[in-house]
């Protein structure tokens, strides 16, 4: 027993070395990676991988604070599809192989939703399907699908349903999506987005109590974040040279209030979000030359997917330093709209790629803790 102190102490130090080894290699093939990318004798180290010269000007570095996350890749064929092709002028067989709403975490499953109009469920853990609760699900078919106010809901003809646990009843309240991904919902507000690449976006707060609808510029909003000081709206595009920003909004009220026919149009040939005037917000973060897909959290922490170089990796954001903590998968893992949504301790990235899939998923990112699961609908979408 006298020995045990000594045991602990060389273990102690081995997992110490093999951390380090970790974090020697991370940077090693970072530094690597940043080298080749650029042009002329730029001296690239840990510290500047790269500067951005751009609007927003920001640095990235290799964090100091390695974290270590368990990456899965996985890949689910379509249940439902059917090896029949038939060529048509628009929507060809290979994209109705993707889901036909962004899939949605739900009693411990991800639930999709396909062409047919029926759900496809597989369970978390292992990513089995969960066929006990299909065949309850499938009673009616679908259009779309959201979680709302954390209930399992979905378009059905003219109206939303909502799951209780062991039917479908229609919606008695007001939800103003018909066809498009949620963005964020909390007792007071649900939050979405519409897109027009160049020409702007709008983020829109749906007012529950009132049924009234708020909106400010967004280019293109993908993920949601409320804290103590308010609504974090995260948004990218990927024209030029890639951009992103994160505006918070204290009181989504004081944004202007949309007329019910003014709500995903076109003003001058300009998304209406450019017609608030309110400055209701507090730009947070406005870089130029980098995209950001999602931030969630991590911990005491906030983390954020960025995209940059054609790689995609996990970093810290502090004030106008990028660092990397996490190279993710060390792959150009792109996606054009993607939208992050918390489940419990899960976070739900939907990805989707207009070459493979046009605006349909063609992938999610799990994260549950300090593991990643990558799953892949139908074949390997690696980059």
């Amino acid at each position: 027993m006298k020995k045990l102190p000594c045991i602990l102490l060389i273990f102690g130090f081995s997992i110490s070395a093999f951390a380090q080894n970790k974090q020697v290699s991370f940077e090693k093939r970072l530094i690597d990676y940043f080298q080749k990318q650029t042009w002329g004798h730029v001296v690239i180290t840990r510290d500047s991988l790269y500067k951005s010269p751009f609007k927003g000007e920001f640095n990235v570095s290799v964090s100091n604070n390695y974290i270590e996350f368990d990456t899965t890749h996985i890949v689910i064929k379509n249940p439902y599809f059917s090896d029949k092709y038939e060529e048509a002028e628009e929507d060809k067989d290979y994209v109705r192989n993707f889901p036909k709403s962004f899939s949605v975490i739900y009693e411990n499953s991800l639930i999709s939703l396909f062409e047919n109009g029926k759900f496809a469920c597989f369970k978390l853990d292992n990513f089995e399907r969960d066929t006990a609760l299909e065949n309850k699900l499938n009673t009616r078919k679908f259009k779309y699908h959201w979680i709302i106010d954390n209930q399992l809901g979905g378009l059905s003809g003219n109206y939303i349903y909502l799951w209780n646990g062991n039917k479908w009843s229609k919606s008695k309240s007001g939800f103003p999506l018909k066809s498009q991904p949620k963005l964020f919902e909390d007792d007071k507000f649900i939050v979405y987005g519409d897109c027009h690449g160049e020409w702007g976006g709008t983020v829109y707060f749906f007012e529950k109590s009132t049924s009234k609808t708020f909106f400010t510029e967004s280019t293109c909003a993908n993920t949601v974040i409320k804290d103590s000081g308010g609504y974090n709206v995260l948004a990218q595009l990927g024209h030029g040279n890639g951009s992103a920003e994160i505006k918070t909004i204290a009181d989504p009220t004081k944004l202007t209030l949309a007329k019910p026919n003014e709500i995903r149009t076109i003003v001058n040939g300009e998304a209406l979000g450019y017609t608030d005037k309110s400055n209701a917000f507090k730009k947070k973060l406005d870089f130029y030359g980098a995209q950001i897909f999602s931030f969630f959290n991590y911990g005491d922490k906030v983390l954020y997917i960025v995209n940059l170089s054609d790689l995609t990796f996990i970093a810290e954001i502090k004030n106008n330093e990028i660092e990397i903590v996490n190279p993710l998968f060390f792959s150009d893992l792109y996606t054009h709209n993607p939208v992050t949504n918390q489940s419990g301790n899960y976070a739900l990235i939907n990805l989707d790629n207009y070459g493979t899939g046009l605006y349909r998923e063609i992938s999610v990112l799990i994260i549950n803790g300090n593991k990643i699961t990558k799953l892949d609908w139908n074949e390997d979408h690696s980059r």
